[in-house]
């Protein structure tokens, strides 16, 4: 049986019906089917934003454009999307980015500045990233360059935005854009050519695995994907997050970016905008599902780490019935998980943060963002009346999977606040976990690591009441 599938997209202003293997990247099909040589394979791990592409797709009743790397997007995912590449936004005139990027010297070898201009035309076009500095530099946290410095490229975006925000803010943000130069006119057109595009027939081929997101999995195994049979979990869900009961509940297709930016994420986690800044790109936590995160079983899997802290539950999907599992409970071993083949995970749950609950969450890597943990860690504390009322600690990094230090929760539960209280649990709690040697360091000092972030957790929970001297003491 072919590989192959039908796969009706518009490609810039083409429409476009195709029969490739679902698994192909996008950079591939651009570059080698259709000699679109503009998008340029870098790394071919959605590291330096070189093959950077705009998606845009429905959601809702609108079309949401974002950006996302080429050579981690499957060509089976586009069926009913706008792909839009670097030749795509080209105009007769250079745009405002354009003209920013030559005018600022934003460019000297070349290679990276599609990547860039796509990158910066995009943010443009997502109206919950700001029109200022912030913005501009937002728009290209995905995107390397090894000439530059980067200091000429963030003046040409906060050029370009400078010089069209009067032109585009609170309008129709595409209608603006196309009025403006930044976009070729044929945008307005594409809501009404993307309904014209009948629904992809889905095709679940028995046994074969879920890809959601594919972020990981691209990277590892991206020249053989092409060859297997898979189902992509690529629909958008028409309601990704909802509170009920009491409870979060989060479709596991839902990506990093769009968890972070819902309101009732934001009012349970305060700090997840920080957070996923650190874990991932723009791009990439454009692609990046829970779902992906949890099921991929990495050790040192950023999200993972922060949902078993919360506490979070999964509903474990099969051809004939389904279940609430905890997610402590869903790792059995090393990449071995607690679901069958033809099972997946549909939903994530957690519980809605009590009053005078505290969520934080560290990591350490050998960069300081964008990064593989080293050893990462996230808690939940609950205090009421100067004690501690409820506790979660989960590390990663330290053993096969991610974990909960079930006994050292257990144990802070009724401590007051004070310094060596704390630090008897955090000491004892070297004997819940057994770290290896590996390329990202020694057992000895992935100890010291967990030691040090399960403390920073405390210190931001109690460092205007503790006494700074004796904290640094017992970190040492």
């Amino acid at each position: 049986m072919s590989l192959k599938k039908p796969i009706t997209f518009i490609l810039n202003d083409e429409t476009i019906t195709t029969e490739v293997a679902p698994n192909l990247v996008a950079l591939d099909y651009l570059r080698q089917h259709r000699s679109l040589t503009g998008s340029k394979q870098g790394c071919k791990e959605g590291d330096c934003g070189a093959c950077s592409v705009i998606l845009g797709e429905f959601v809702e009743n609108s079309i949401r454009y974002r950006a996302v790397t080429s050579c981690l997007l499957p060509m089976g995912e586009l069926h009913g999307k706008h792909l839009v590449s670097i030749e795509g936004i080209n105009l007769e005139d250079l745009s405002p980015i354009q003209k920013s990027m030559v005018e600022c010297g934003g460019t000297q070898c070349g290679y990276c500045t599609p990547g860039f201009v796509v990158a910066m035309t995009a943010g443009l076009m997502d109206e919950s990233i700001p029109l200022d500095d912030s913005g501009a530099d937002y728009a290209i946290s995905g995107n390397l360059c090894r000439c530059t410095g980067y200091r000429s490229i963030k003046e040409a975006g906060r050029t370009a935005i400078a010089e069209i925000e009067s032109e585009i803010v609170d309008r129709p943000r595409i209608e603006a854009l196309c009025e403006s130069g930044v976009l070729p006119r044929y945008f307005r057109e594409i809501p009404t050519r993307l309904r014209a595009i009948p629904p992809a027939k889905i095709d679940s081929p028995n046994k074969a695995p879920f890809i959601a997101g594919g972020t990981d999995l691209f990277v590892q195994q991206g020249e053989e994907l092409p060859r297997i049979r898979a189902t992509l979990l690529n629909t958008a869900p028409p309601e990704p997050i909802r509170v009920e009961n009491s409870y979060v509940v989060v479709d596991a297709r839902e990506t990093f970016e769009s968890f972070g930016r819902h309101p009732a994420i934001r009012e349970c986690i305060p700090s997840i905008a920080e957070y996923n800044d650190a874990i991932a790109s723009w791009p990439i936590r454009e692609r990046a599902t829970l779902g992906g995160n949890i099921c991929n079983a990495s050790p040192i899997a950023d999200m993972t780490t922060l949902l078993l802290a919360m506490e979070s539950e999964l509903l474990i999907s099969g051809p004939d019935s389904e279940r609430w599992l905890p997610l402590s409970n869903f790792y059995l071993g090393y990449k071995r998980l607690a679901k069958t083949p033809e099972e997946r995970v549909t939903l994530v749950r957690f519980p809605q943060r009590e009053a005078g609950a505290f969520i934080n969450w560290e990591k350490v890597s050998k960069r300081r963002v964008l990064d593989i943990a080293t050893v990462n860690s996230a808690a939940k504390i609950g205090i009421e009346n100067g004690r501690i009322a409820s506790a979660t600690l989960a590390l990663g990094g330290v053993a096969a999977t991610p974990l909960v230090l079930s006994d050292a929760s257990e144990k802070l539960v009724g401590l007051p606040l004070d310094i060596d209280s704390i630090g008897t649990v955090i000491d004892s709690a070297q004997n819940e976990f057994k770290p290896i040697s590996d390329v990202r360091g020694d057992a000895s000092y992935k100890r010291l690591l967990a030691r040090q972030l399960l403390w920073a957790h405390f210190q931001k929970i109690i460092s205007e009441s503790m006494d700074e001297e004796a904290l640094y003491e017992a970190l040492r």
